[in-house]
């Protein structure tokens, strides 16, 4: 059960990956394109920018996931050189409830912030995208998040602090 929990786990961490490439490469086209349009004509594409700024909220978002399935997310690693091996292992799962509970909580209040998001981003003069775009990135970041979660224990297990401290 765990390899496959596991197997799940890394399958969304790779989708996550692609979806936050797709994200920079279009926000990088889109900047090219507006820098490249201003040098030639003079004047700017007053949408490129706009239009630049709806991905970054799904771009930081998936940068966390990434991270944190990866072992990069917030560890106090000076404070756990002096730790013994029993409360080491207690922090790092302590780490992990927070971490799910910080999930729980993106994809609760990312729901209602979802349905409540009715506005929509005036991209330019004709171009409109609703502000449920970016809202929807918080829940779903935070299911993200408790995917991986589900193979938790094999994050704790490929964190060997003191190896790493030492």
């Amino acid at each position: 059960m765990a390899v496959k929990l596991k197997r799940i786990s890394d399958i969304v961490n790779m989708i996550a990956i692609v979806f936050g490439a797709l994200f920079v490469v279009t926000m990088l086209v889109l900047s090219t394109i507006g820098i490249t349009y201003q040098l030639v004509s003079g004047s700017a594409f007053t949408w490129a920018y706009s239009l630049t700024r709806l991905f970054l909220p799904w771009l930081a978002l998936l940068s966390v996931t990434v991270a944190f399935k990866s072992g990069e997310h917030v560890a106090i690693s000076m404070a756990m050189k002096y730790l013994s091996p029993k409360l080491l292992r207690a922090t790092q799962f302590l780490n992990l409830a927070l971490v799910g509970l910080f999930g729980v909580a993106l994809v609760w209040y990312g729901l209602g912030f979802f349905e409540n998001s009715t506005q929509l981003f005036m991209v330019s003069d004709t171009l409109q995208i609703s502000h449920k775009w970016t809202a929807i990135s918080i829940p779903i970041c935070g299911l993200i998040m408790c995917v991986h979660l589900l193979s938790g224990v094999s994050l704790v297990q490929h964190l060997d602090i003191t190896t790493e401290l030492d």
